[in-house]
């Protein structure tokens, strides 16, 4: 990797703790993990050319680039979009996101030829819009642009259900998932985005079989999560149709936490009560 960002940019600072590197001529950052779980997944012969295509997107992110990109925010609307992304998206800039549980948020990103762009606040400040605005923008557009559709043939048992797209902004229908599930009880279903081109479902039934359905949706959402690329987050949300999302489960510390609200908690417990007796 060191030899192909030398060769095509100069001088350049790993940070390995971060995993990161650091172009300093262009002040770019790219981060690494992806890049690592890609070529993981590749034969080693394909690693250069993998490299290359990793290390090239930092053309589209130079601080030039993006600010004549970023600069006309009627020009731009048609690009923006938002995407559900972890807490290790958004180390290097000061992002423009409304928070989500468990670590994650959604992010107001810019498609720059398929590649995702969080728009960093001081190009954000200076189109003078309200952030709900745009956000609102940015949801229709990856609503409507970038399609999320149940993966045929999944091995997950029982109710659990996956939904994958092509793009790294198909999480965003999570904010708005009714149109993607309208089958969904008013009770919900737990939801994992472990990548960024997958979403995992697991309605909520109150009987044994939700139990064991879920657990097994949290062990492959976590082996996903690991495996990468373009992982989002381990956890787990609980997702209702006219709520927003709260907590169901962290696995984020190497441990399983049950964080659902206390009346959640209450019914699983009832149901699973009355299916023993």
């Amino acid at each position: 990797m060191e030899s192909v960002v030398q060769a095509r940019f100069g001088g350049y600072t790993v940070d390995e703790a971060d995993g990161t590197v650091t172009v300093e001529k262009m002040d770019c950052v790219l981060g690494l993990s992806n890049l690592a779980q890609t070529c993981r997944a590749a034969e080693p012969e394909d690693w250069r050319l993998i490299v290359y295509n990793h290390v090239a997107r930092l053309d589209d992110f130079a601080p030039e680039v993006l600010a004549e990109r970023l600069a006309d925010y009627q020009k731009l609307q048609p690009d923006l979009r938002v995407r559900v992304v972890g807490p290790q998206h958004l180390n290097q800039i000061d992002p423009v996101c409304d928070p989500l549980p468990l670590g994650l948020s959604a992010c107001l990103s810019v498609d720059l030829d398929g590649a995702a762009c969080p728009v960093d606040r001081s190009y954000f400040d200076e189109w003078g819009i309200e952030q709900g605005e745009v956000m609102a923008v940015g949801l229709a557009n990856t609503l409507m642009d970038e399609p999320l559709a149940a993966l045929e043939g999944s091995e997950l048992p029982g109710n659990v259900r996956v939904f994958t797209g092509e793009s790294l902004f198909v999480t965003g229908h999570l904010l708005d998932f009714a149109r993607t599930v309208p089958d969904i009880s008013p009770q919900g279903a737990v939801v994992t985005v472990p990548a960024a081109h997958t979403v995992m479902v697991c309605p909520i039934e109150l009987d044994e079989q939700f139990v064991e359905d879920s657990a097994t949706m949290l062990a492959a959402s976590y082996i996903r999560y690991l495996a990468g690329p373009n992982s989002v987050s381990p956890n787990a949300l609980w997702w209702r149709p006219g709520h927003p999302l709260e907590g169901f489960a962290r696995l984020d510390n190497q441990s399983f936490e049950l964080v659902a609200p206390e009346p959640l908690r209450s019914k699983l417990w009832q149901g699973l009560r009355s299916g023993s007796t």
